[in-house]
């Protein structure tokens, strides 16, 4: 199987996790030395707190965006991933300027789905059919914004593997 694995910028995860981590400091903090609190009810509060720090701090540190065979899988964190069949692509397109925000979102009225970790050179799917994505509160959208480091080894391994899936005219 068609493996290949590519990454995404991580500057502003790391900043996300210098301001969770001050966060959860402030706050084990304030828990331990303020209110009246028996020592289980701290260890919970720095369990969950310790939980959202790994998965909104770390995990997107951990994963790439993949090509797995026939499809591409989209994943910031733990909290988002998408599985874009290949064979659904209409068009594939770089965007050199993207939205301010960064992160998964998408416009409520629109059907468009970010999934972005800087502003530019970014890469754009556009769908042949909408497609729903459960990570995403379920938002359907036919054109997906990402970014990739490496956005030229990309592309080309999706037009590869699109003229690999294409029948074979004579």
């Amino acid at each position: 199987m068609f493996v290949k694995s590519y990454a995404y910028s991580r500057k502003s995860f790391s900043m996300d996790f210098i301001i969770i981590s001050m966060s959860a400091i402030i706050i084990i903090a304030l828990l331990a030395f303020t209110a009246s609190l028996d020592t289980l009810s701290i260890i919970a509060g720095v369990l969950v707190v310790a939980v959202v720090l790994f998965v909104l701090g770390v995990s997107p540190l951990l994963t790439e965006h993949e090509i797995l065979g026939d499809k591409i899988v989209l994943r910031q964190g733990w909290y988002f991933k998408a599985d874009i069949p290949i064979k659904n692509i209409k068009r594939i397109e770089m965007v050199e300027r993207g939205p301010l925000r960064t992160g998964v979102f998408f416009r409520l009225f629109q059907s468009t789905l970010f999934v972005t970790s800087k502003r530019y050179d970014l890469i754009m799917l556009e769908l042949k059919e909408k497609q729903r994505f459960g990570w995403a509160l379920g938002k359907k959208a036919d054109k997906i914004v990402f970014d990739v480091l490496e956005s030229g080894r990309f592309l080309r391994a999706i037009e590869e593997i699109r003229t690999s899936l294409s029948p074979v005219q004579s």
